[in-house]
């Protein structure tokens, strides 16, 4: 007999939950179609009558992740008042790392999965990620009125970068473990660093030259 599409949405959510709920717990390398399917009460083909396939499944569990640390970022922006700009950057950045520590499975997972050779990713997804990168280019505009949006989503990116390669170096102990307030402090160091100098030459003009 059919299912209803009431069941069809609360199977979606049960294979979603049991999915986050894996990569959590074991990481993503742990997971597959056969623990999912067995942990959900469902067979493997059931969940690819939901999902079009496993990375498919994987990017919608990460973009629940993302939405989960945006949360985050919303409430931040919704208490940053008259903070400055470091203040408002060194707050965000500090959220990425609490959320790489106490997620740590899962935001391994965002970079840990790879698509198949030639498969690019959903438009769906990337527009999750790029949401994000626009509560980094609030205060950059506000900072600096001359830039262009173009402009801001760069440096926009340029900062995460710089502070996620702190962070995941450190949590991944690839150069040895480092204390969480010591990396607060690293994080901070580079942000009041960047912005004292863009305080001496705005940053639309180091992009104009």
């Amino acid at each position: 007999m059919p299912i209803s599409p009431e069941q069809k949405e609360e199977l979606t959510q049960r294979i979603l939950e049991v999915t986050e709920r894996q990569i959590a717990e074991n990481g993503l390398a742990a997971v597959s179609t056969r623990s999912i399917a067995r942990e959900a009460g469902c067979s493997g083909g059931s969940i690819y009558t939901r999902f079009s396939d496993f990375d498919d499944l994987v990017l919608a569990v990460n973009s629940r992740a993302l939405a989960r640390f945006g949360a985050v970022l919303d409430r931040l922006a919704a208490e940053a008042g008259n903070l400055s700009i470091e203040d408002r950057l060194i707050a965000m950045a500090f959220a990425y790392l609490d959320f790489a520590l106490s997620e740590r499975n899962s935001w391994s997972a965002l970079f840990e999965h790879r698509l198949a050779d030639g498969d690019t990713l959903p438009d769906w997804h990337r527009r999750d990620h790029l949401r994000l990168f626009a509560y980094i280019e609030a205060p950059l505009l506000e900072f600096d009125p001359e830039l262009t949006e173009e402009q801001a989503g760069q440096l926009a990116r340029t900062l995460y970068s710089a502070v996620h390669g702190i962070v995941s170096v450190s949590i991944e102990d690839r150069l040895g473990r480092v204390e969480t307030e010591v990396l607060r402090r690293q994080i901070a160091v580079v942000l009041q660093g960047i912005a004292a100098g863009w305080r001496q030459v705005p940053p639309s003009r180091l992009l104009a030259r």
